[in-house]
Formats: structure tokens, C-alpha cells, sequence
């Protein structure tokens, strides 16, 4: 089976309690590539906390 990549997975836009609009990556229970799916969407969240952390990392020595 070929690997997926997370923009292979539909996305939705959910507004997150704090009011900000977040896309959220969809996995089907049921998907014949499940672990495929769930290893993108895992992917997705690590790429984005990356770049939130170096973010405010650079934020934070800008502010020092």
C-alpha cells in the first residue's frame, strides 16, 4: 500500500473553544487504510506543533 500524506486526508474547520477557526483532519473508522491515515493525520499535528513551538521560540527572543 502506498503511504499517504496528510493532504490526502479531507479537512474541516472546527472553532476551538477560544473562538479560533482550526482545521481538523478527517479519519474514517472503517478506511481500508486506517493506519495509513491515522500516521498522516499524525504527521499533520507534528509539522504544525513544530512550527507553533519555533514560532513562539522566535517570538519570545524577539520580546528579550
Amino acid at each position: 500500500m502506498t503511504e499517504k500524506r496528510p493532504s490526502d486526508l479531507p479537512t474541516k474547520w472546527k472553532r476551538a473553544p477560544n473562538g479560533e477557526m482550526i482545521a481538523v483532519k478527517v479519519v474514517q473508522s472503517d478506511s481500508e487504510t486506517l493506519e495509513y491515515d491515522l500516521l498522516a493525520a499524525f504527521r499533520s499535528n507534528v509539522r504544525r506543533l513544530k512550527r507553533e513551538r519555533r514560532e513562539r521560540a522566535k517570538d519570545a527572543d524577539i520580546a528579550a
